[in-house]
């Protein structure tokens, strides 16, 4: 065999195994010219709905930390590159991140829907030039605390050693919040079938914030040669550790590996020069800025996303168009390959290596996997729903949904499923028959807005000699969802507790903002 799988270093049979090509679709044939009607017109027969996509890309926009220009540039480029993909197989969903996560609708593969939404996120507003002017700042105080008076320098850098502190505690909580809402963003595709790709495109994302301007404030006047390592109160050559964010970055690839999803890790600031020529940096008594420093942690941190989830690392190009099409073969034409694990263990990771014996070919694989519990499977798909509809029915339920009830500033929605007895495994115990039903639910909004996912169980407890008169019956479950007002996605489901057959449905409701309307 050309491949091989080992997992925690145990060779394992591989029981699945296929190659996908997600080829774009051909253009749309010429409509061809009516022929004479020979008899009266034939309805044309329904057509079957299409398949579902094989490769979903999911294009998440750092909006925190890029820079208006940098973000502008990316967005034309996707805007070239995405339409000459997407298809049948493959469909796309943008996501944003601005201290707001905002997943901008479900995935498509429609070329002029996909367009116009690019074209709109290009004229919002980003917040990652913010940052590069407040850390300009503090670079200007610290050349004008080398160059002041030594009777004042001490405590002006004192002084600047505090500022440097405090904009360092901001940039670390922008990493964690940004790798949560990452993490967010791949939960929210964990219940989805096929390849799953995250494009995250960022910039200045690193898991160390401040350590170059920490270096700077010890090592400027010494690489100026006008002295020596400058001795400052409660700083050090660790000190910058104490902002040490990489726990934040490993969160992201367990994320990605839980979810299946590959991170192409894109840095948007493109080629770029040596910070120490930017009259930002450049002091005026000659000190530098080390300007690879920052730029390596991130090409590390970056790289480790990439590496540990299967995916790839793009920086240092300006064309991201060009980029990407040298990477389309992970979304476009791939080698899928499936076996079963001998010793379920959820929620611990697994070491995965994968090997192929072909002179000339390499592998780009995750380096684990995190298998999940069938209650956890079924919370992922009502997730997922949300915004792609997973329609299977075994359980033959049916729902019904009730008048809005006001409850404060929000809406209390009834819910009802009914499920056939008969479709329901009940184990006997003690002259009984026992089992349970679960409900998983979720709401999202148009604009992105989720809320938590809940799960309700209903245990079922019915008398062995009672059985026989719930033939043609159905067992009937109430349950409630509080949302807001406005248009909603509910995403639902009920599971058989011992069967762990499960149907799921999603009906889209508009609450009124007045008063409620069936």
């Amino acid at each position: 065999a050309d491949f091989e799988v080992r997992q925690d270093g145990k060779l394992q049979p591989i029981t699945n195994f296929s190659f996908i090509r997600n080829a774009p679709p051909p253009p749309a044939p010429a409509p061809a010219a009516m022929p004479e009607a020979a008899g009266p017109p034939v309805a044309p027969a329904e057509p079957a709905p299409p398949p579902a996509a094989r490769a979903h890309l999911i294009v998440f926009l750092d909006e925190l930390h890029l820079t208006t220009v940098n973000r502008n540039r990316a967005i034309r480029s996707l805007r070239d590159y995405l339409p000459t993909i997407v298809g049948p197989n493959v469909e796309v969903q943008l996501v944003t991140w601005d201290r707001a996560l905002r997943i901008r609708g479900p995935f498509t593969n429609q070329k002029p829907v996909l367009g116009s939404m690019l074209s709109q996120l290009e004229t919002e507003v980003t917040l990652g030039d913010l940052p590069v002017r407040q850390r300009a700042e503090i670079l200007r105080q610290i050349d004008q605390a080398f160059l002041a008076d030594a009777r004042t320098r001490a405590e002006l850098l004192n002084n600047i050693v505090s500022e440097t502190r405090a904009w360092a505690d901001s940039q670390a909580a922008d990493v964690d919040a940004t790798a949560d809402a990452v993490r967010v963003a791949l939960s929210s595709v964990a219940g989805v079938d096929g390849r799953k790709i995250l494009f995250f495109v960022t910039e200045r994302f690193t898991p160390y914030p401040a350590r170059d301007m920490f270096d700077y404030l010890q090592y400027g006047r010494m690489s100026a040669g006008i002295g020596g390592r400058t001795s400052l109160r409660d700083v050090n050559d660790l000190t910058w550790k104490n902002w040490d964010r990489l726990s934040s970055f490993r969160s992201i690839t367990a994320a990605a590996n839980v979810a299946a999803v590959s991170l192409v890790t894109i840095d948007a600031s493109g080629l770029t020069f040596d910070d120490a020529m930017s009259p930002e940096v450049s002091s005026g008594y000659g000190g530098r800025m080390d300007s690879g420093m920052a730029a390596g942690d991130m090409q590390t941190a970056m790289g480790l996303l990439a590496e540990e989830t299967g995916g790839a690392t793009i920086q240092g190009r300006n064309n991201l168009a060009l980029a990407l099409t040298g990477l389309e073969a992970d979304w476009m034409a791939y080698y899928s390959l499936g076996y079963e694990s001998p010793d379920a263990k959820p929620g611990a990771p697994r070491t995965l290596r994968v090997t192929v014996h072909r002179p000339g070919a390499n592998v780009r694989t995750r380096r684990a996997v995190i298998e999940r519990t069938t209650e956890q499977k079924v919370s992922d798909a009502v997730l997922a729903g949300a915004y792609i509809p997973h329609l299977t029915n075994p359980l033959r339920a049916s729902l019904h949904i009730g008048t809005p009830k006001k409850s404060g500033k929000m809406w209390i929605v009834p819910l009802e499923f009914t499920i056939p007895f008969d479709r329901l495994t009940l184990v006997p115990e003690g002259g009984r028959a026992k089992g349970a039903v679960l409900f998983t639910a979720v709401s999202a909004t148009p604009d992105g807005r989720i809320s938590p996912v809940t799960t309700q169980r209903a245990p079922l407890d019915i008398p062995e000699s009672q059985l026989g008169t719930l033939a043609g019956k159905t067992f009937v479950y109430s349950a409630q969802l509080r949302v807001r007002a406005g248009p909603q996605t509910f995403s639902t489901a009920v599971t058989d507790e011992v069967s762990h057959l499960t149907s799921y449905v999603q009906p889209h409701v508009l609450i009124p903002d007045k008063k409620a309307t069936h």
